[in-house]
């Protein structure tokens, strides 16, 4: 089953791939899957896209509407940490924005590590040094990287200008650096590569990302190469779609779902929940004689 590397450029913008030399990027989408279309939630803010991300709510279901760190996540919004928790996999995740904190509930991470950018300081090339050193050793089945240089240069000097071009290009380096490492050691094809940009804490991010939306890419086994999906994607379907990556069950609570037009085939969830459904009123038959109506029914997922 392949592990999992999400990394979020935050203030990443899906027209600026057309103005910054970014060849990582370029050459992940050239082996994997691009879309130019994943549709953020209003008003578009960081620390509300990021939840949404790992928990499939929008932001007036999860609670968290600004970027202040201080709300409370309903208690019902269950995150792809808490998941992987229960299911006994190891997950990592490189940050530096201090606020992020509450994206993981407590007991739900094995390693967190916070190099604080004090949203002043470009840090994405330490962090990136210290994930890949950490994915060397460790070889969690999922890491994230929180990337914020480019936001943070979009917020202080606009986000057409030198800076934030320059630092969209050092997140670029960054992932470069990142998957270099894990080829040295071989890891690279035990990996599949999400790159996803995020809206930023900035008016005028938002006022510019009315289309076409924010980038995502996904590349690495099993993933189809040399495809671009055209249509809008919602947020909603990224956490199902890890998930699946992990050979997870989404969480029943989750309001998106896979997108199965990324794989080369089927996760392997899916076919095995596919397969349980299909047998099951055959074996009821069996055991009492009668066909059950199973209509209407919300599948129970257990744990294997």
């Amino acid at each position: 089953m392949p592990k999992l590397l999400v990394v979020v450029i935050d203030g990443l913008r899906t027209d600026t791939l057309a103005c910054a030399h970014v060849p990582c990027f370029d050459n992940l989408a050239r082996s994997g899957v691009l879309a130019r279309r994943l549709q953020p939630f209003r008003p578009c803010r960081t620390l509300p896209t990021l939840v949404s991300l790992l928990t499939s709510l929008p932001p007036e279901e999860h609670g968290v509407h600004s970027n202040s760190g201080i709300s409370q996540i309903s208690p019902h919004a269950v995150s792809l940490f808490s998941l992987l928790r229960y299911r006994h996999q190891n997950s990592a995740v490189f940050y530096s924005n201090d606020r992020l904190r509450l994206l993981f509930p407590p007991g739900s991470l094995q390693t967190g590590v916070l190099i604080n950018s004090q949203s002043i300081r470009n840090v994405d090339r330490e962090l990136a040094a210290e994930a890949a050193s950490y994915l060397q050793r460790e070889k969690p089945d999922c890491c994230l990287l929180y990337l914020e240089g480019a936001d943070i240069a979009g917020t202080h000097f606009g986000f057409t200008s030198e800076p934030y071009l320059e630092s969209v290009e050092q997140a670029d380096r960054a992932l470069g650096l990142l998957l270099e490492h894990l080829a040295v050691v071989g890891l690279r094809q035990d990996y599949v590569t999400m790159v996803m940009g995020c809206c930023g804490g900035a008016g005028p991010i938002i006022a510019a990302m009315d289309e076409p939306g924010l980038p995502l890419l996904l590349s690495g086994p099993g993933i189809r190469q040399e495809e671009e999906l055209a249509r809008p994607l919602s947020l909603l379907d990224l956490a199902p779609t890890m998930a699946g990556i992990l050979g997870l069950a989404a969480h029943p609570d989750w309001r998106g779902g896979v997108l199965a037009e990324a794989f080369h085939h089927q996760p392997l969830e899916l076919k095995t929940l596919a397969r349980k459904k299909a047998a099951r009123p055959r074996q009821r038959e069996e055991w009492d004689g009668t066909r059950q109506n199973e209509a209407g029914r919300k599948p129970i997922l257990t744990k294997e």
